[in-house]
């Protein structure tokens, strides 16, 4: 739900917030007043392209910034592919600048453009002169179809959906075998060279940090023969006239024994001599052996420079480590195997591909057949909701076409076409050549009011979708938007009393000139308020008449919607 929506430098609006509520919002205002300013201003935040003339003349920049409350699901998968964290509170902002730079955050991190447009399609949906008209495309008038048809069509579906990735991967293995016989057998010849020389070198985890280890012993072979030399003789006989450690440990232990039989605690000391008399003796012994196996190898220094050497070579070539290299041998001995035995994998993937054909078309068959039932449903209950809206002479029918396997997707094997005709006597055409915007606005209208339970969109918005009615079908018109009101956010910005008066949230658009100044403001209206801009909307000035009017459609209002409860 659009909880409030404000907007800064937008023309003659300066800065106004809007706070919106739950089922139908209705915008008024006078002819001009800005009510076309708001709808560009929410256009912006659906990603539509910045029109900088937008921007108040005395102005750098506008700023349009929404507020949404969600627990849709759609909008928590789409959050977590942006990289944001699973809100219910999501805040949306744009902002354009007169030289052309546009900002676009998402709970404070910068979005693109289309990461908006994304993210923004199941929070909201403007419907409008053309605007955003999503059914015009044939995808989501398909979309429609399957989404009224429930559980029967979308298992249906599903299972033509995997059976098509299975059939799309088929096609990706048969693909990389396009190339010729000699192109396969370089490549054969290449693995296996690559195979062979990998296979030969053998290199084992773990072997380059001890072949490193080996060469830094060698390269500081003198030091490290001196120096445990040193230790050593330090060790074993000391400096002269001091001896070496076990003699002067020696010494200090006859020192400690002779006075023992005075104090219980010399013996510990006497005890801790002794254990390290035995530890440093030991240690020597170490330190002898590893000066005493010194000896320097030339031949095996140099095998070992030379295994550095090709391993570096290796890491060039297959992987920045040995177990990459040998990933790598993994990989291409199984693509070797398969080249070379193609004639055999080709055959078996063929046969796979026919079966997964023979599959495809007897569930696409079986879905066609359900899903053109759901459309004669569909067809008659548009008609309905067209004839209620003064379009009684509509004609309203979905063509089916087949696709070939190899032009489907994963939608089956459907292409459906709405066909339509306002007047009598007049054939149906596709949708998108000939409706007007004003038809067009009450074939949305009379959609969502069909479809309003199966889609996603939480706030929808309608822009003057009641141009060209009056009358009867004004109130029946306005009785649809509060219908689709009781599931979902509607916000319609109009020019009717009869839509006015069944507002759940009523607000006004008008305009100030202060200090020589045109200022754009929107307020909502008590219930007292309500009736007054009803009552102006329905004979353009205030009489007790057209108040006692304006009284009774709000009653009519409340009647109906005892009969949506």
């Amino acid at each position: 739900m659009l909880n409030s929506i404000s907007i800064k430098n937008v023309a003659l609006i300066n800065d106004i917030t809007i706070t919106l509520g739950k089922g139908l919002n209705v915008i008024t205002g006078e002819t001009g007043a800005g009510k076309s300013l708001v709808i560009g201003s929410i256009s912006l935040l659906l990603g539509d392209k910045a029109d900088r003339t937008l921007i108040s003349y005395d102005k750098d920049y506008a700023f349009v910034e929404a507020v949404f409350f969600t627990e849709n699901p759609v909008v928590f998968s789409l959050m977590e592919s942006f990289g944001l964290e699973k809100e219910s509170t999501i805040v949306v902002s744009r902002k354009i600048y007169k030289e052309g730079k546009n900002e676009c955050r998402v709970n404070g991190k910068t979005f693109t453009l289309s990461m908006l447009k994304k993210l923004m399609a199941p929070l909201m949906d403007l419907h409008g002169q053309f605007e955003h008209q999503s059914i015009l495309d044939n995808k989501n008038q398909l979309f429609i179809i399957d989404g009224i048809g429930g559980k029967t069509v979308a298992d249906l579906r599903t299972q033509f959906e995997s059976l098509f990735a299975d059939y799309q991967q088929v096609n990706k293995e048969l693909e990389s075998f396009t190339e010729d016989d000699a192109q396969r057998n370089r490549l054969i010849d290449l693995y296996d060279f690559q195979i062979n020389e990998i296979t030969e070198a053998n290199f084992v985890e773990g072997e380059e940090e001890k072949l490193k280890e080996y060469r830094q012993k060698v390269i500081n072979q003198e030091k490290i023969a001196g120096t445990l030399e040193n230790a050593y003789q330090l060790a074993e006989y000391g400096q002269a006239s001091s001896g070496g450690v076990l003699e002067n440990i020696s010494k200090l232990m006859g020192l400690i024994s002779s006075i023992k039989q005075y104090d219980q605690s010399f013996d510990e000391i006497y005890e801790r001599l002794n254990s390290s008399k035995i530890e440093i003796s030991d240690i020597i012994d170490t330190i002898a052996e590893q000066k005493d196996g010194l000896d320097f190898d030339e031949y095996e220094a140099k095998i070992n420079e030379e295994r550095l050497d090709l391993l570096s070579s290796f890491k060039k070539k297959y992987g920045k480590d040995i177990s990459q290299i040998n990933e790598y041998l993994e990989k291409i001995t199984t693509e070797c195997n398969r080249l070379k035995n193609s004639e055999q994998y080709i055959s078996e993937l063929k046969i796979k591909k026919q079966n997964l054909i023979s599959k495809l078309q007897k569930i696409g068959k079986l879905l066609t057949d359900a899903r053109k039932v759901v459309s004669k449903q569909l067809e008659e209950k548009i008609h309905q909701e067209l004839a209620d809206l003064a379009m009684k002479n509509t004609k309203f029918i979905i063509e089916f076409s087949e696709v070939d396997i190899d032009q489907a997707d994963s939608s089956g094997l459907d292409k459906v076409e709405y066909m339509f005709s306002a007047n009598a006597g007049q054939p149906p055409k596709p949708l998108n050549k000939i409706i007007s915007g004003g038809e067009m606005s009450r074939f949305m209208l009379a959609v969502k009011n069909i479809t309003s339970d199966i889609e996603s969109i939480d706030t929808m918005i309608f822009d003057e979708i009641d141009t060209g009615v009056s009358g009867f079908v004004a109130e029946e018109l306005a009785k649809k938007l509060l219908t689709i009101g009781t599931t979902k956010q509607v916000v319609c910005v109009s020019h009717l009393s009869q839509v006015a008066s069944y507002a759940t949230h009523h607000y006004y658009i008008n305009k100030k000139v202060e200090n020589g100044k045109t200022s754009t403001y929107i307020k909502q209206l008590t219930e007292e308020e309500r009736i007054n801009e009803v009552a102006r909307l329905i004979g353009g000035t205030i009489s007790q008449h057209s108040i006692d009017h304006a009284k009774f459609m709000r009653e009519n209002r409340q009647n109906f919607l005892k009969t949506l409860n």
